[in-house]
C-alpha cells in the first residue's frame, strides 16, 4: 500500500513538473547591471499593454539596470503573443466561404488535461545594445494568465541561467 501511495505521489510531481512553464535564454546580461536603460515599445494589442509594461518595469528592476531617459546605453523589448483559438488549412472546395479557411484546433490528448481550455502567452524578451542596435540578449517563455511580475522573474532567471553549463 505504502509503495503505491509513493508511486502516484512521484507520478503527480512528475505531471506537475511538466505542466510548470519552462523559459529559455541566451545571452550575457552582466553589462546590463547599473547601466542606463530604457524600454522600448513592442506592437502589442491594447488589451495587453499595461501587462508589457509591467513585464518590462519588473525586468529593469530584476537586471539592476537605472532608467535612462536621455541617452540609455540599453534597451529592453518585451513582445507578447497570444496563441489563436483556431488555426488551419483551408478546407474549400468550390466557393471560397469566409468561415471555411479555418479548421478546428486540435485538442489536448487525454493524458494533459492541463492543456485544454487555457489562454496561452509567449512572452519574448530582448536587451538591446542601443550604440550599435545588435541583441546582447534574449529569453522565451510561454505562460497562461500569470502575474507580469512572475512572467519578468522566469524571463530574467532564464538569462542569468543561460551562462551555466
Amino acid at each position: 500500500m505504502r509503495q503505491s501511495i509513493v508511486a502516484l505521489g512521484l507520478a503527480v510531481l512528475c505531471l506537475g513538473a511538466c505542466a510548470s512553464p519552462r523559459a529559455i535564454g541566451q545571452g550575457d546580461v552582466s553589462p546590463v547591471v547599473g547601466a542606463s536603460a530604457a524600454v522600448h515599445g513592442a506592437p502589442t494589442d491594447r488589451a495587453d499593454e499595461a501587462y508589457v509594461r509591467a513585464i518590462q518595469d519588473g525586468v529593469l528592476t530584476r537586471l539592476g539596470a537605472s532608467r535612462g531617459a536621455d541617452k540609455p546605453v540599453f534597451l529592453v523589448q518585451v513582445g507578447v503573443a497570444r496563441t489563436v483559438a483556431d488555426v488551419g488549412v483551408s478546407s474549400a472546395a468550390g466557393a471560397l466561404d469566409p468561415t471555411a479557411w479555418r479548421s478546428p484546433s486540435a485538442p489536448a490528448p487525454w493524458w494533459r488535461p492541463w492543456a485544454k481550455g487555457r489562454a496561452t502567452r509567449a512572452v519574448t524578451l530582448a536587451v538591446i545594445d542601443a550604440r550599435d542596435g545588435k541583441t546582447i540578449a534574449w529569453s522565451s517563455v510561454r505562460v497562461g494568465e500569470q502575474a507580469p511580475e512572475a512572467v519578468a522573474k522566469l524571463l530574467v532567471d532564464a538569462l542569468k541561467g543561460a551562462g551555466r553549463p
